[in-house]
């Protein structure tokens, strides 16, 4: 009471006015309308009674006349001789004449009747069914085969629709031979569809909004004119359950699907299924249904009216504050508020609402501007603005970039690909972000400076300056190399700087920034860890393509003698006259492509295929390696050393050898820690060399050889020993029995139990 005292308080006048006409005009007529149903229905339920009897009754003989007619038909065929003829001898092809003599039998039996339904007999020691509906089929297939388990034969079987059973028709069954001693040879199966049964309820002329349901013992729908219903149970908690359950204990009208029906029920003898018919109580109240709609419609014409009067002087009164509401809104209709100054809180609500909007976009917008900022430069790097634009989006995000010439200084990490192994992304962006503030404050304090990333592992620092000469190029050079001591003293890493020629006017800057690319790719021949500007490149005045050409082939004469130390002498004489006579990385990598051909074409003439000896695509090692020490520790420590022990006189021998001997080795240490590294640092092998040896002398990788010897093991000791599983996974090396279990489980399809449980239970 109290709720409502405080809305009707709250309530503004107008809303006032229009609910005091509303309930003055509505209550009166509400409980006339209430009375005289009353009385009606009294009067109503006595004539639907008697009228719901007779339906009933008539129904009820039609429907058991049916069944009798299905079980006759069903006892006809399962007593006719074709049919147990067939059941007898099966379904085979030696027995045509007995299954045609059967499906003559079947269609002229269907033939006799006015009611449609299907036949299937089912040849139960065959496994095989005969249908009308599905013809020859597997006894697994037919839809129907679960069903047959649950059926008395002693009498009669009816099985209605059962849609929680999957089973959507009327089955009549009998057995073959009628009687049997202990199991019968097969089934007569009548079954009709739902929509037949829907069908049947047309032809019994029901009447308009008038309802029949046949339900059997257990409350299931066997019968009605709608087919969603057919083989559904009553939920219990319904009150047409209640119903069914007890006809007496409903008097009233039911409420169905959100309509009031009145009920009747009569029980069959025949098969002790019940009949209720149901009519709706709208249909049956109808003339006093007119005259409340006549009461309601002046009603409604009376509250219409009232509201017409209400909302034009409503609307007179607040019309300022309604258009201003309109404005405000944004979508042309008036917000409405609560309590009697509901418009006025509105409107306030949406003037905090702009409010606050206003904020959250000023905040967003700042969050953003870094993100922004970021893109304009590295459109302006890569040259995708003209210069109104970049004067217009500099002046709008506050870039700090101004003058008429321009430096741009790339800071590329070195070995970015450990880097990236090395530390977690949050790291790296971290570190990243400190290396971009740390060379913001160095050149800040002389020069107008910003950065940017153009690409992973990169930063782009853009200076700019009113004129550029030796002075400037001095300057620019000894700041670089300040920020170059800085990251070696505050960093884990090292970074390579390129300092690239000044680009005038804001189009400049993409020039500035290629040019610093490009000196970056002599990273390879000048090493990492420093600074690398336009006068370190100095074109060579003495190149020589023959004394290159000489120190290629001293390395392949050297190889060709097997002498390892001569060619890795070769090598570094090379690395160390590449710089002088290259100008640039690519020259410097296609000389060692070129030497890794001519190796590759000498192995070849010694009957040694290069897939033997390279372990993977040498050229893509090639062209992955960022400076000269890398190549020579790749060509120093990997490349030659395969080379060299493929022309081995006894490498084949001495290969086998080896492979025996790791074998054994790791048969001995089989309870221990083992890895490939372990066996390789035991042999004195690199790990690509080891894993290389034991694929082409065992025909599988390390990981995959181990597994099995520990498999073997675990299986040995799990048949001839009582070792608990648990202390089989530790003695290989499991960290736990899960991990054990799985892969044992991947090599024998089956547990370590259960393989211990069947090789015991067969004697080993």
């Amino acid at each position: 009471m109290n709720t409502y005292s405080r809305i009707w308080t709250n309530a503004s006048f107008k809303r006032k006015l229009f609910l005091s006409l509303l309930f003055l005009s509505i209550v009166p007529v509400i409980l006339l309308g209430f009375v005289s149903s009353y009385i009606d229905s009294r009067a109503i339920q006595k004539e639907v009674n008697r009228n719901h009897e007779i339906i009933l009754r008539q129904f009820s003989n039609q429907v058991n006349s049916l069944l009798q007619s299905l079980d006759k038909a069903a006892i006809t065929l399962a007593n006719h001789s074709a049919v147990e003829q067939s059941i007898e001898k099966g379904p085979m092809v030696q027995q045509l004449d007995y299954t045609l003599a059967m499906i003559d039998t079947v269609q002229k039996q269907r033939s006799f009747s006015d009611f449609h339904y299907d036949v299937s007999i089912v040849y139960r020691a065959y496994g095989k069914v005969y249908s009308s509906r599905y013809g020859y089929i597997p006894l697994s297939e037919f839809p129907f085969a679960g069903d047959l388990d649950k059926i008395d034969l002693s009498a009669a079987a009816a099985l209605p629709p059962d849609g929680k059973a999957n089973r959507s028709d009327l089955l009549v069954v009998r057995p073959v031979p009628l009687f049997f001693a202990d199991k019968p040879d097969g089934y007569v199966i009548i079954h009709a569809q739902a929509e037949k049964l829907t069908s049947f309820f047309h032809q019994a002329s029901l009447g308009n909004n008038r309802r029949l349901l046949v339900l059997d013992q257990n409350g299931m729908i066997v019968m009605s004119q709608e087919p969603k219903e057919i083989g559904t149970r009553l939920p219990k908690e319904s009150q047409l359950y209640q119903f069914w359950e007890n006809p007496s204990s409903s008097p009233g009208p039911v409420s169905i699907g959100g309509t009031d029906y009145l009920l009747s029920s009569q029980k069959s003898s025949f098969n002790g299924w019940t009949y209720i018919a149901m009519t709706s109580q709208k249909d049956l109240t109808a003339k006093a249904n007119n005259i409340q709609i006549v009461t309601w419609s002046i009603v409604g014409v009376l509250v219409l009216l009232w509201v017409l009067v209400s909302f034009i002087g409503s609307h007179r009164l607040y019309f300022p504050i309604q258009r201003l509401l309109t404005r405000l809104s944004g979508d042309g209709k008036p917000s409405r508020g609560s309590g009697p100054t509901g418009d006025l809180q509105a409107l306030d609500s949406f003037i905090q609402q702009m409010v606050d909007t206003n904020q959250a976009l000023r905040r967003e917008l700042h969050d953003q501007i870094p993100y922004l900022k970021e893109t304009v430069l590295q459109q302006l790097l890569r040259g995708e603005m003209s210069s109104e634009e970049i004067a217009r989006k500099t002046e709008r995000y506050g870039l700090p970039i101004s003058g008429q010439w321009f430096y741009v200084m790339l800071v590329d990490v070195d070995e970015y690909v450990s880097f990236e192994r090395l530390y977690r992304e949050k790291d790296r962006s971290l570190m990243l972000y400190a290396l971009r503030k740390m060379a913001e404050e160095l050149f800040e304090e002389r020069l107008p400076a910003t950065t940017a990333m153009p690409l992973p592992g990169q930063i782009a620092l853009i200076l700019g300056c009113d004129r550029t000469d030796e002075e400037t190029d001095a300057e620019v050079r000894q700041l670089a190399d300040e920020f170059l001591v800085m990251v070696r003293q505050y960093f884990q890493f090292t970074v390579t700087v390129a300092l690239g020629a000044p680009g005038r006017f804001y189009p400049g800057i993409k020039e500035a920034y290629d040019h610093a690319a490009e000196l970056l790719g002599y990273r390879l021949l000048l090493g990492s860890n420093r600074v690398i500007a336009r006068e370190d490149i100095k074109p060579s005045v003495q190149q020589s393509s023959s004394t290159l050409i000489h120190l290629q082939k001293a390395i392949v004469d050297q190889v060709a003698d097997c002498h390892l130390n001569g060619a890795v002498h070769a090598l570094d004489q090379l690395l160390e006259a590449v710089p002088r006579y290259t100008r640039h990385s690519e020259s410097a990598l296609g000389l060692f492509a070129y030497l890794i051909g001519e190796l590759s074409m000498h192995i070849q003439s010694k009957g040694v295929e290069p897939d033997q000896v390279f372990d993977g695509d040498p050229y893509k090692e090639l062209y992955s390696k960022l400076s000269l020490p890398e190549v020579r520790s790749w060509l120093a420590e990997n490349l030659l050393p395969s080379i060299i022990e493929a022309l081995d006189a006894g490498y084949e021998q001495k290969l086998k050898s080896l492979s025996r001997e790791i074998c054994d080795y790791v048969d001995a240490h089989l309870e221990t820690d083992l890895s490939l590294q372990q066996v390789a640092y035991h042999f004195g092998k690199s790990l690509s060399q080891m894993s290389r040896i034991f694929k082409e002398e065992t025909g599988r990788t390390f990981s995959d050889y181990l597994i099995q010897i520990r498999m073997e093991k675990a299986k040995e000791w799990l048949v001839q020993s009582e070792m608990p599983i648990k202390e089989i996974a530790e003695r290989l090396r499991y960290t736990t029995v899960q991990n054990f279990t799985r892969v044992f489980k991947q090599v024998t399809d089956m547990p370590p139990g259960q393989y211990r449980k069947r090789f015991r239970d067969n004697g080993g």
